[in-house]
């Protein structure tokens, strides 16, 4: 088995966004999981559930907690679409507690899907690191953008308080 290393699961995100023409903010993630064959289905569930990609005979479905918020959505959806590309055959990852990793993992493909380095980094210089600006412009939460600001080495890394 390959090592494959988040630099290159950041490659992979931000090529599929290109691969949908997405060349500006923001990234429309329900088109790319339409693109993919993957159906949304929305639904009312628990608060601490966010969502859950599911494979029913070769199939994919994404069960998305509709009381969420718009970004809160559209990030769960880019995770989801990481597992289906990084995990593929692999999804009975939530009943192992050895592939915790496969989270984290898809979370780093999720931002990158989200938030592509290049579209942040000419975003920001146009509207100079304004986080909150380029949230609702990218369609993410304040604090995920502040994350991808202080990955880039555009925002200093200081401690950030979420605002409501």
């Amino acid at each position: 088995m390959a090592l494959v290393t988040y630099v290159q699961y950041r490659e992979q995100a931000e090529t599929l966004a290109q691969e949908f023409g997405y060349v500006e903010p923001p990234v429309d993630v329900r088109a790319i999981a339409k693109g993919l064959g993957i159906e949304i289905i929305e639904m009312t569930l628990p608060n601490w559930f966010f969502g859950v990609l599911v494979n029913i005979k070769d199939e994919f479905y994404i069960s998305l907690n509709k009381g969420m918020p718009d970004h809160r959505k559209n990030f769960t959806i880019a995770h989801e679409i990481a597992h289906h590309q990084l995990h593929g055959e692999e999804l009975a990852y939530m009943k192992n507690v050895k592939r915790d990793y496969f989270h984290r993992e898809a979370d780093v493909y999720a931002a990158e899907l989200c938030m592509p380095s290049e579209m942040v980094r000419a975003e920001a210089k146009k509207w100079c690191g304004d986080y909150r600006f380029l949230a609702k412009i990218f369609s993410v939460s304040e604090t995920a953008m502040v994350r991808k600001l202080q990955e880039l080495r555009i925002l200093r890394n200081i401690p950030y308080e979420c605002r409501n």
